[in-house]
């Protein structure tokens, strides 16, 4: 993914010298403080940011060589989740995930695929609801939902249960979890919460910009057949 990148903010290096390799469907938590580098990491992943030295290479994409256009063009490919990610209040829950759909003229129908997604997160029934009727935790498993319904093969998550109570919160990381592993999506995930980073197979941690730690757990055979028997089990299809 990254190369010896760098980003300043002013003066100041918001990340320095970071090197890391990602494999395609693995779960990454980048963990630590406020101000440790997090949310810098996910923008250049996701090429709103363009890094001052080094490359970020995503998918084969050299990010940095991107012109704006391209560069609007790949983040269509990605699903963001975001504490702070809108919805436009003045459309239901499935109107909310079938209007970028509409604007990317997808193959498929993005009423149907919308209504799937929903049932995926367990919104079925709120299809129909404005945005203003629906508490914290559904709102934003419809920011989930609406950043999954395209099926990306990666997906950016900076802080997504931020503010949510802990059985919103729980519900909202253990759909994120799931989802992203059934179709083996790329999850690259922000958080200060140790808990939350623990979720994840590999957890990079970060401080002051610089790569602090970065621990993998067990991925052997006996993990892996764990891991697909629960997925099995217990995911939601859309």
């Amino acid at each position: 993914m990254a190369d010896g990148q760098g980003r300043r903010a002013g003066t100041v290096a918001a990340v320095e010298d970071v090197t890391l390799s990602i494999t395609p469907g693995q779960a990454v938590a980048f963990a630590g403080p406020s101000g440790s580098g997090k949310s810098t990491l996910l923008r250049l992943a996701s090429a709103q940011d363009r890094p001052d030295t080094g490359s970020v290479v995503v998918d084969g994409v050299r990010l940095e060589a991107l012109s704006s256009r391209q560069a609007t063009r790949f983040r269509r490919r990605i699903g963001v989740v975001s504490h702070d990610s809108r919805l436009m209040s003045a459309l239901t829950a499935v109107e909310n995930i079938m209007f970028p759909l509409l604007y990317q003229k997808v193959s498929f129908d993005p009423y149907e695929r919308a209504l799937h997604v929903l049932d995926a997160v367990g919104l079925a029934e709120r299809a129909a609801a404005e945005v203003s009727d629906l508490s914290d935790g559904e709102r934003q498993r419809v920011v989930l939902a609406r950043a999954l319904a395209n099926r990306p093969r990666l997906v950016i998550a900076d802080e997504p249960a931020a503010g949510l109570d802990h059985r919103a919160a729980t519900e909202v990381l253990d759909l994120l979890k799931r989802m992203t592993g059934t179709y083996g999506m790329t999850l690259l995930l922000s958080t200060t919460d140790d808990a939350v980073a623990a979720r994840c197979p590999r957890v990079v941690r970060l401080r002051e910009g610089v790569v602090v730690d970065d621990t993998t757990a067990d991925t052997g055979p006996a993990a892996r057949d764990a891991a697909r028997h629960w997925i099995k089990r217990s995911a939601p299809v859309f």
